[in-house]
């Protein structure tokens, strides 16, 4: 195992140590591609994602089947604000149970579940409170208000997809940068591109000058409301100020992870895109807290030949496309920063892919959007009918959070390495008296004391020692800006060497984050898919016509709403007396069902299955009377075939859990032919 000892500049370095890779990492304000990503494949995707009658098809079909619905709708709603119906609330808590079992259980996680509510001291520490902000705009005349870098964003976007516009190349080119640039742009620096463009809100009326715009809610806790709280706009903090606790938890173990899933609010200054930007969300987190100078990860070779797409920051100011690249090579050409956060690169891009998602990328934030603390930060983009959307946030926060929470509080955050070996390590030996600083400084004499003690840095200590030692006293410049003449007698350092087997440091903190919300959207849009009836119309006019189109969604049975749908080919009194027994069975397995014993054609009543994501349908019908077997559907292929009733919980429970696949099926139980009236939505 790597070790980092150095002695007096250890506590120093510690949050900066050596790249273990074998190549070292390109300087963030790098411009030019490395050579790999040169020679790498260009990543083919859509600017946008396609889908049949257009997108405000899909919402259709969701609000109708109730997968969401503005909230309070029949106050007239509030922006930003959804309630989740049956169908989108199963489908979330079972993509939740899928991200338990992929991350919490796969890495030993520890999970936990802090308070939404916050006190304003965590904040201020972590700079929420000076920096959790979007620029905001308004309409001079009407008071509408605007995030500017969307507002900004999408006028660029208008002009360079009309074909009216006829823009000169140079005008051209500087909506294509700015496009690509104007996130982490400041308030001035938005302020310029107004005046540049003369940006006019919808209206036509003149903007504001922009401003900083907090995105935390402010209430008060307790009935005096002299305490100060905020509603968490993440998780992250939670679990950072149970870092001690969780560490003890897990047996001073390190590496290790905390988790956590809950709702956080963010007052958006212009709620849309449904539930893409919305005020009120479930996110699910990770901490992942990893020795500063050892960042590599024992399970880092099940994921190094993942190819990925991968958009580096290079690439994206040369305006270049995204390339599929190796997590493997990516670490060790150092545009990965670490094999850590490659790890969890590998492991979200399989967790999405396992979600049904097709069109997946990673987008590395450039020096500019970055914290001035983060080492390294990618986001998992997914395709959605408006471009690419940030779904997850894949960061390496350095030591920043802990450290911050210590210096405030005097807890302790650190964990301990000990060494195999004990080994020699120079420290600074620091005397002070006490009682001739306090004679000297009187009321001052606590934070002279202090100062000299514990803060002063190691070069610092020694130049002044340095400077007492020839002149017999010097001045010492304190942190609060005062200056104090230090005798002699008054303190003395000298560098020393003692063996040690160990060392205290603070953990860095690779940190995934997932938007539940956007990626169901997302994936909900990925799935989707139209297509038509091949039947004529039949006597029952309530059948669709030739030609007809049915919706559907195309989820994995994992994160189905519904695994199963129960139906009686009619609703005979000989048939349905099936149902209870088949319901019964299948609520014994825990495996979801909808039963369907309306008086609908049975061709209907799949397609009503199909828009709800539901894969597999199970009809009884009356050759069931006979043989004790009914027919199982597959909603993809609209294929059945029929299957002994005493097998069937199995066959659906193996086939949601992987372990049997439909082509298996279609191998081990006869064809079921369907007739006319059931090939409804084929």
């Amino acid at each position: 195992k790597a070790r980092y000892v150095c002695g007096l500049l250890l506590r120093q370095h510690i949050c900066s140590p050596p790249s273990t890779s074998a190549i070292p990492p390109r300087s963030a304000h790098s411009k030019k591609p490395s050579i790999l990503e040169s020679m790498a494949k260009v990543y083919q995707a859509p600017a946008k994602l396609s889908i049949e009658g257009g997108p405000d098809a899909m919402v259709d079909t969701c609000k109708r089947r109730f997968f969401f619905t503005p909230a309070f709708e029949i106050y007239n709603g509030v922006a930003g604000l959804y309630d989740y119906g049956p169908v989108l609330t199963a489908i979330k808590a079972n993509m939740l149970s899928l991200w338990r079992a992929h991350f919490i259980f796969e890495e030993e996680m520890v999970e936990i579940e802090p308070t939404c509510l916050n006190p304003e001291e965590v904040f201020i520490t972590s700079g929420h409170v000076e920096r959790f902000n979007d620029v905001m705009t308004k309409d001079v005349v009407t008071g509408e208000c605007f995030r500017l870098d969307k507002y900004a964003e999408e006028y660029c976007d208008r002009r360079l997809n009309d074909p009216k516009d006829k823009m000169d190349a140079a005008v051209r080119q500087r909506l294509v940068d700015l496009k690509g640039k104007i996130d982490g742009m400041s308030p001035e620096e938005m302020g310029m591109i107004i005046k540049e463009f003369s940006l006019k809100s919808p209206k036509g009326n003149d903007l504001s000058p922009p401003f900083a715009f907090n995105l935390m809610f402010k209430t008060s806790i307790g009935p005096e409301g002299t305490k100060v709280g905020y509603l968490r706009p993440e998780l992250a903090q939670g679990i950072f100020v149970n870092f001690k606790k969780l560490l003890n938890f897990n047996g001073g173990k390190m590496p290790f992870a905390g988790a956590a899933t809950g709702m956080a609010f963010r007052n958006e200054i212009a709620p849309r895109g449904g539930l893409l930007r919305v005020r009120e969300f479930q996110l699910a987190e990770i901490e992942h807290f990893v020795n500063p100078s050892d960042k590599r990860h024992p399970k880092f070779e099940r994921v190094r030949d993942l190819e990925v797409p991968l958009f580096s920051r290079e690439r994206q100011e040369a305006n270049q496309e995204p390339v599929l690249m190796t997590l493997g090579q990516a670490v060790s050409e150092g545009i990965i920063d670490n094999e850590t956060l490659g790890y969890f690169m590998g492991r979200v891009f399989l967790f999405l892919r396992m979600l049904g998602a097709k069109f997946v990328r990673f987008r590395q934030h450039r020096s500019k959007e970055m914290a001035h603390y983060a080492k390294d930060c990618w986001d998992a983009e997914m395709l959605n009918s408006a471009g690419w959307l940030e779904c997850v946030g894949i960061a390496d926060r350095a030591c920043y959070d802990l450290e911050v929470h210590s210096r405030k509080t005097g807890v302790d955050m650190c964990a301990y390495e000990a060494f195999a070996e004990p080994v020699d390590e120079e420290f600074l030996d620091r005397k002070v008296d006490k009682t001739l600083l306090g004679k000297a400084f009187k009321k001052d004499s606590a934070k002279v004391t202090k100062y000299l003690s514990a803060e002063i840095s190691p070069e610092k200590a020694l130049a002044l020692e340095k400077a007492l030692a020839a002149n017999g006293s010097a001045p010492l410049a304190l942190p609060d800006g005062t200056t104090v003449e230090i005798q002699r007698a008054m303190a003395q350092f000298s560098l020393q060497t003692r063996k040690v087997t160990g060392r205290s440091y603070t953990p860095s903190v690779v940190e995934p984050s997932f938007g539940v919300g956007r990626i169901l959207w997302c994936v909900l849009e990925q799935t989707y898919y139209v297509r038509a009836s091949e039947e004529e119309v039949q006597v029952d006019k309530s059948k669709p016509a030739k030609g007809e189109k049915r919706a559907g969604f195309a989820l994995p049975a994992r994160i189905a709403p519904y695994k199963v749908a129960i139906c009686p080919l009619m609703v005979k009194p000989e048939l349905t007396v099936h149902i209870p027994e088949l319901s019964a069975a299948f609520s014994a397995a825990m495996i979801s069902f909808k039963v369907d014993d309306t008086g609908a054609p049975i061709g209907r009543r799949y397609a009503r299955t199909d828009e709800l994501g539901v894969p597999f349908a199970v009809t009884v019908d009356y050759t069931t009377n006979a043989d004790s077997t009914v027919t199982v559907r597959e909603r993809d292929s609209c294929t059945q075939v029929r299957v002994p009733k005493a097998e069937v919980v199995e066959c659906i429970s193996k086939l949601c859990n992987s372990q049997l696949t439909w082509a298996q099926m279609q191998e081990k139980f006869p064809e079921q032919k369907a007739e006319a009236a059931e090939k409804v939505g084929r």
